[in-house]
């Protein structure tokens, strides 16, 4: 899979989202991950189709974004899902960066000498 860069105010805004959504309250598991995978939806990230995995409906594409961010545990100082767990898993799960975060032929010039 290859690395998805996005500006700093595009990726701010949807990793706040996923938090405030990974947040809310859910009667139960299912919804919850519907919401949560709407949500990365929503993001403009390509999901691909459904599938049938281990008996429930799965993405084709980012599943294990998908699971990663369902597995996110609350901070043990706030009790909720904190902005910068949200991000790791977006970067290290998802390939999903800022792109901030991008080397320029610039910064690299020292390596070829």
């Amino acid at each position: 899979m290859e690395d998805i860069y996005l500006p700093a105010d595009r990726y701010a805004f949807n990793a706040a989202y996923l938090v405030k959504a990974l947040r809310k309250r859910h009667p139960d598991p299912d919804t919850r991950r519907d919401h949560i995978h709407a949500a990365l939806r929503t993001m403009g990230l390509d999901m691909g189709g459904l599938c049938l995995t281990g008996g429930r409906i799965a993405p084709e594409h980012h599943g294990e974004l998908l699971d990663a961010l369902l597995d996110l545990e609350p901070s043990a100082f706030t009790g909720e899902i904190d902005l910068c767990s949200v991000k790791l898993a977006l970067g290290e799960h998802g390939g999903i960066w800022p792109a901030s975060i991008r080397e320029t032929p610039a910064e690299n010039s020292h390596l070829a000498s």
